[in-house]
């Protein structure tokens, strides 16, 4: 594992972004660090759930009722299929596990479309596992993003191996390769042996979205990675979108709109505000590297 980066307390908010051990990759795509980062923050649409710890504050937004909930709790949450807005309370940090898309089934019951766009308190997701909220308590005693990514490593890699024998008896969620994903459905249904209709419906427990929405996050996902990775020149979003899959650059916008709540062009001027609403969206050098690897 790379080496651990931590912000000095009189600094500005900070976020990491930090490679898993050996042992969870394939599954958890990367840790997710947050330090003391409080204020109004969008979080853009992602094809990844995640599983958060809070070591310290809580995040307030809306739920689907209109409500507005302070969660301080470990929560799940599924994809994101749309940008939503969240307040983080004074002084919070936090950590998520950002997984694979496909893999959640790995560490949870809950069938994933059932999280599509929500958050759910972790107790309510995996009632049996009894080790959150010992881990709770260790992560608020522990030092730093290497102790925090150490422990809710060796969290995760107890919960994938509690569940090996379950998975073993024909319970493994459906993963489907990015290459799989571009060819119709008909012939990926042929290639599992399975009809379209079991197809659509193990697709949708997998990912929490359907096989046609799965393809229009996977061009954002390339999209927005690379222009995460490399500025992009004028001129240059019209064969960014052509190369990353879009007809064009009207359509690239349009799913920006959408998924950030911004086109590309005004989304990447206002990631560049350290203190700024879509500041999830600026790294340092080394964690912007672990995020905008390519793949879905």
């Amino acid at each position: 594992m790379q080496a651990m980066r931590d912000v000095d307390a009189i600094l500005a908010p900070m976020r990491l972004a930090i490679t898993p051990p050996s042992r969870l990759a394939g599954v958890v795509r990367y840790f997710h660090v947050e330090l003391r980062s409080p204020g109004a923050v969008l979080v853009p649409a992602s094809p990844c759930p995640m599983v958060t710890f809070f070591v310290s504050g809580g995040s307030r937004f809306a739920e689907a009722d209109g409500r507005e909930r302070l969660y301080g709790e470990p929560f799940v949450s599924g994809p994101l299929t749309q940008h939503f807005p969240a307040v983080w309370e004074p002084g919070t940090s936090f950590i998520s596990a950002v997984i694979e898309p496909g893999q959640f089934g790995r560490l949870f019951d809950i069938p994933l479309g059932e999280l599509r766009d929500a958050v759910v308190p972790l107790a309510d997701a995996a009632p049996e596992w009894r080790g959150a909220a010992e881990l709770e308590h260790r992560l608020r005693a522990g030092a730093g993003s290497a102790a925090w990514v150490a422990l809710m490593g060796d969290w995760l890699l107890q919960r994938l191996a509690a569940r090996e024998q379950r998975l073993a008896r024909g319970h493994a969620p459906l993963v489907l390769p990015p290459a799989l994903l571009a060819l119709p459905t008909d012939e990926i249904a042929t290639r599992f042996g399975i009809s379209v209709r079991q197809l659509e419906r193990r697709v949708m427990a997998s990912y929490g979205q359907s096989i046609r929405d799965s393809r229009r996050m996977m061009r954002y996902v390339r999209a927005l990675s690379r222009m995460l990775g490399t500025p992009v020149r004028h001129g240059g979003l019209t064969r960014l979108a052509v190369d990353c899959g879009y007809h064009d650059q009207a359509h690239m916008v349009r799913d920006f709109v959408l998924f950030t709540g911004l086109a590309p062009k005004a989304l990447m001027q206002a990631a560049s505000d350290a203190s700024g609403s879509l500041r999830l969206l600026r790294y340092d050098e080394v964690s912007r590297a672990v995020v905008t690897r390519e793949r879905y």
